[in-house]
């Protein structure tokens, strides 16, 4: 089987100009983001289009910034589609849209608790297993094979609650499950999360993760953003700069080559030239 690189980008930024420079903004927001995807389309099987947490930056749709990589350069891009405090017609139409322009990839996330609730007049999912079911019925109706990508906490392996809900994600559709929190190293962090895939007999459709940290003060800010508790040689590494931060992601990746694992799935923060530099 082939080794996946599944690669991570944000979508374009709506152009704060004025309104009679708006579109052309815009157009030209739209040609960055598709040369900067261009650059690295060697690297990359799936581009992942990720949704904006930054209600203050408004960006193209997730869908939409998709379909221009999908008719643009013919790259198999998938948007990722929050479900939560969605209802079934919205979720439908953003999974038929995609469909409809050709995608054959997309990402399913439950999306994180914030102060919008859903209207209880609205029907949503009870949870992402059900939304998967439902898109997997949808492509099928479609004759269009879409592939499909869910997340998993890997913290969570430790509990037999935690392993269900990875194992119900495949079987309603998902194809791999994308890892969280990411591999930082390739002994210790690399060693436990490997272990928890293989007990929870999960090899072979888990993606961990890497992520291109950029200095001793940007690993203590995700730790507290995010919640993560990194190692000491991760640590240790930054204070070497970035240049070693990132030699520690490509030693991730060296191994999950040779441990035959089924992909990879790389976060480039907004910078997809990242990519090349992990991956090459």
């Amino acid at each position: 089987m082939a080794f996946l690189r599944v690669v991570e980008v944000f979508p374009p930024l709506f152009p704060g100009a004025a309104e009679d420079d708006r579109e052309v903004q815009l157009r030209r927001s739209i040609d960055d983001f598709v040369g900067d995807v261009n650059a690295i389309r060697g690297v990359a099987d799936v581009v992942v289009v990720a949704s904006l947490k930054k209600p203050h930056f408004p960006a193209l749709s997730t869908i939409e910034a998709s379909l221009q990589l999908r008719r643009k350069l013919g790259l198999d891009a998938a948007p990722v589609i929050v479900v939560r405090d969605q209802d079934r017609l919205q979720f439908l139409s953003s999974a038929v849209a995609g469909l409809v322009g050709g995608l054959k990839s997309m990402v399913l996330v439950w999306g994180d608790p914030g102060e919008a609730r859903r209207s209880p007049k609205l029907i949503g999912f009870a949870g992402l297993s059900e939304a998967l079911s439902e898109a997997t019925r949808i492509s099928e109706r479609g004759r269009s094979r879409c592939r499909l990508f869910a997340p998993v906490d890997l913290r969570r392996l430790v509990t037999a609650r935690g392993v269900r809900i990875a194992r119900e994600r495949l079987s309603a559709g998902a194809s791999f499950l994308l890892a969280q929190p990411p591999a930082t190293d390739s002994a210790e962090t690399f060693d436990y999360q490997s272990k928890l895939v293989r007990a929870a007999g999960l090899e072979g459709k888990v993606l961990l993760s890497v992520f291109p940290f950029r200095s001793s003060r940007d690993v203590i800010e995700c730790e507290r953003y995010f919640g993560w508790k990194l190692p000491k040689s991760l640590h240790a590494a930054a204070k070497e700069g970035e240049s070693s931060l990132l030699q520690t992601q490509k030693e991730v990746v060296r191994r999950l080559r040779s441990e035959h694992f089924p992909g990879v799935y790389v976060s480039t923060r907004g910078n997809p030239a990242i990519a090349k530099e992990v991956l090459s």
